[in-house]
């Protein structure tokens, strides 16, 4: 959001010091009786209340009567703005993608007629306020008080959680992988029959996303002045944008041991991998707002949306690994061309003095970002059938490895504090 010093011109406050004399005279016979008194009080409360709106026009520091730089009639652009306005800004922002549940702890009765005595839980990587920063500029293009803005802004967003089964008991995975998922079953034979021993649940599951945003808006704005107190300028460009997001999900399961007559499951481990590559460029439109209240202090805000195009990569890469053996089971590519919308709000408050002839200010303000439908990673559902393990001499059959879950998963949001400090030439 570029928010800065885009002043059409500066208010010199003017302060007038006024009497206001009031008088009742007696004309004659004094007032009698309560009407005439309550008239008399009237006429004393308008007479004062009017004087009292006088003083305070000619003391309001905000809004005084008459502009520093009037403008003539055939220029109305003749209040100068300052030729440079650079600006840094630290950003201590909350990341939340949605759509990244991972894993399931308890929650479900052993079996649909019994009871369940204990609430589950389904989990996600918890939201993590992360730093970052933004640099900008806004030119005077001298003409009018159009100007032309810049701005880049860089986050790093990591986080993640573990869940183990001694703290967390029935741990089942919500993202699928034929090697870990929760309807399988191991061949057995117990005397002279082959039965099916389901699989025990996860010992482990962690999960960590890992995303680099880079942000570039520029384009053009002109700033107005509505009155002595309030500026709007609204701007059209463009926002550029190369970001790598990456969503790393493991899940560990300990060794089953089978009766004497068969051979124990070893121990396993899957990494899941998914990847999106996402660079697009697209239209960026909104508006700022500056409110004086007093003379050194204003409320700013300011509103933009986007519509980003972009080619989007996803990538997908799952491996097993079990007796110290790594199996790369699943490897899948999705591009798909996306118009993804992005919706800007910033608002708080804004300190501005000079200091020899140099613009100075300071904003400390509350933004939001969302940028909608981002999240597109490569889910496969659980396979409604049974998928059996077998000896890694021979070939599963494919069972339930295609229900691919199609389309976006959720939104990435981004909001935190924002402080900014910025100088005017």
């Amino acid at each position: 959001m570029v928010i800065g010093y885009f002043n059409a011109c500066e208010i010199e406050t003017k302060q007038k010091k006024g009497v206001t004399y009031m008088s009742l005279q007696k004309n004659g016979a004094s007032l009698k009786g309560t009407f005439s008194k309550a008239v008399a009080f009237s006429a004393a409360l308008l007479t004062l209340t009017g004087s009292v709106g006088s003083l305070s026009a000619a003391y309001d520091p905000c809004c005084p009567p008459e502009p520093y730089c009037p403008a003539p009639a055939w220029d109305p652009c003749a209040c100068e703005m300052p030729d440079l306005v650079i600006y840094a800004d630290f950003l201590y922002w909350q990341v939340h993608p949605e759509g990244l549940e991972f894993v399931r702890s308890g929650g479900f009765s052993p079996s649909a007629i019994s009871t369940i005595d204990q609430t589950g839980s389904i989990v996600s990587p918890s939201c993590e306020l992360e730093p970052g920063f933004r640099v900008g500029m806004i030119v005077d293009l001298g003409c009018c008080n159009w100007d032309f803005y810049a701005q880049y802004t860089w986050l790093h967003q990591c986080f993640g959680d573990t869940l183990t089964a001694e703290n967390h008991p029935d741990l089942q995975p919500l993202i699928y992988n034929q090697a870990i998922g929760q309807n399988q079953f191991v061949p057995i034979v117990v005397g002279e029959e082959e039965l099916a021993a389901p699989l025990g649940p996860l010992s482990l599951a962690s999960a960590e996303y890992d995303a680099t945003f880079n942000v570039l808006d520029f384009g053009l704005g002109r700033t107005f002045a509505v009155n002595n107190c309030f500026d709007f300028r609204p701007h059209l460009g463009f926002k550029a944008t190369w970001q790598d997001i990456k969503y790393h999900v493991a899940y560990e399961r300990e060794e089953v041991v089978l009766p004497p007559e068969n051979d124990p499951v070893p121990a396993r481990r899957v990494d899941i991998h998914n990847k999106t590559d996402f660079d697009g460029i697209g239209l960026r439109s909104g508006f700022d707002a500056k409110w004086r209240f007093s003379p050194c202090f204003s409320v700013v805000g300011g509103v933009a949306v986007s519509a980003v195009w972009s080619d989007i990569c996803t990538y997908r890469q799952d491996t097993l690994t079990q007796n110290e053996t790594a199996t790369k089971n699943i490897d899948l590519k999705q591009d798909t061309c996306a118009l993804i919308p992005v919706t800007e709000l910033l608002l708080g408050l804004q300190y501005d003095t000079t200091w020899c002839d140099t613009d100075i200010f300071v904003f400390v303000g509350w933004e939001n970002q969302v940028w909608w439908n981002l999240n597109r990673f490569i889910y496969i559902e659980n396979s409604t059938l049974l998928s059996p393990i077998l000896e890694p001499d021979v070939v599963p059959a494919n069972v339930g490895t295609n229900n691919i879950q199609f389309g976006p998963h959720g939104n990435v949001t981004y909001q935190g504090l924002t402080v900014r400090a910025g100088f005017g030439f």
